[in-house]
């Protein structure tokens, strides 16, 4: 243990970003030893604190440090003091809409570490572009990308993305996909159980949205789609389970005279608190399949959670792993299309065995092709690359 490699990660350990680190964690921590920096977090009462919040982030994830600041300059010196104090070799940085948010702070410290320290850089690049269109920030990413040695993204979309806008080589880029999040299904709740204690029908067909409603998760299609369903078939629901961190109040007033609008308000069951990870099986254990209406798209980890929980989706056609999923894990509607997103629902909740069949197909090829062994191993090989350089 005492002769494995050190590497730092740089990352969010809240959302989706602490999820991913914590799958992560366990494997890759076998082939280099892995320190944890990352922001200070906000506890339920809203107080900021120098711990961990979310208890899977914090079961897989042990003695993080707390040093990410971006209105303190200063910590940038902190954490290359602490970085040069423990003879880590290579820092990775996790890079999504929160590191985006904050660039400057994070040109700022790659320089002073490249300039004064010749550290190396693997950037990890949840999202190559910011979904909502932001041309000078695209700009600024372009000063930020020119400071990574290596970069890994999750598809080969995001791969192209990165060599048009970003002119980075081929020979820095390597594919990493997402992983499937098979740590939250602790197997507490049957489907029966799960509906009781959430106060779901035990009669109808529950079709789960989960995560932030953001503008391009499609979100009012879907609501145009459920009009179109009830023609045909009304014994359904809408779980959504939506923390409102990231809505801006004028998106969630639009949704809301969209409902009304319709008249499908009564199809909606909305759980607009953020879910800590111990809340999460109970809504994926309780829904029959879970629908993915966006309209941009680079990875999902709402998708690779819903295939750890063995639910069949039903995602558009700007998904990446839409050639393997369509007809085996799920159905593939088209983007931005309301009339085929409810033709694609109604088509799979009307035949409950072809689901369950959907649902295990995707367990069973993401456990083969998106375990987290695997991925640690393509961490792995990135991180001797260029080490070895």
């Amino acid at each position: 243990m005492t002769n494995l490699k050190k590497v730092a990660i740089l990352t969010s350990l809240s959302g989706g970003l602490g999820h991913y680190a914590a799958h992560l964690s366990g494997p890759l921590s076998k082939e280099f030893s892995i320190k944890f920096i990352s922001y200070p977090q906000l506890d339920s009462s809203g107080t900021t604190v120098k711990q961990i919040t979310d208890s899977l982030v914090r079961q897989y994830i042990k003695w993080p440090r707390f040093d990410l600041d971006d209105k303190d300059p200063i910590s940038i010196v902190s954490i290359l003091e602490y970085i040069n104090s423990h003879d880590i070799d290579l820092i990775n940085i996790h890079i999504g809409t929160t590191v985006k948010e904050k660039v400057l702070y994070f040109i700022s410290l790659c320089l002073y570490a490249k300039t004064f320290h010749r550290k190396k850089f693997v950037f990890t690049l949840h999202d190559v572009l910011p979904f909502e269109e932001n041309k000078k920030l695209i700009k600024l990413l372009k000063v930020f990308y020119n400071l990574g040695d290596y970069f890994t993204v999750g598809n080969e979309e995001e791969k192209k993305k990165l060599i048009k806008y970003f002119q980075i080589s081929e020979a820095k880029i390597s594919i990493i996909p997402h992983g499937i999040y098979n740590l939250f299904n602790k197997k507490v709740y049957t489907q029966n159980f799960a509906r009781s204690y959430l106060g779901i029908p035990q009669d109808k067909k529950v079709l789960l949205f989960f995560g932030w409603l953001r503008p391009y998760k499609g979100f009012e299609y879907l609501v145009q789609a459920v009009k179109i369903m009830l023609k045909k078939d009304p014994n359904f629901i809408i779980y959504v389970a939506s923390g409102l961190k990231y809505t801006p109040k004028s998106l969630l007033e639009k949704y809301f005279h969209l409902m009304k609008r319709y008249g499908v308000q009564d199809q909606f069951v909305l759980n607009l608190n953020y879910l800590d990870s111990l809340e999460v099986e109970a809504v994926f254990q309780a829904s029959d399949a879970v629908i993915l209406p966006y309209t941009h798209v680079s990875q999902s980890g709402v998708e690779q959670m819903a295939f750890g929980f063995k639910k069949p989706v039903v995602v558009t056609d700007v998904f990446p792993d839409k050639t393997w999923i369509n007809k085996k894990a799920g159905l593939i509607a088209k983007t931005a299309d309301a009339t085929d997103i409810a033709d694609k629902l109604l088509e799979l909740i009307s035949d409950p065995q072809r689901m369950i069949e959907y649902g295990e197909f995707g367990y069973q090829y993401s456990m083969e092709n998106f375990n987290w062994e695997l991925i640690a191993g393509k961490y792995a090989a990135v991180y001797h690359k260029v080490l070895t350089k």
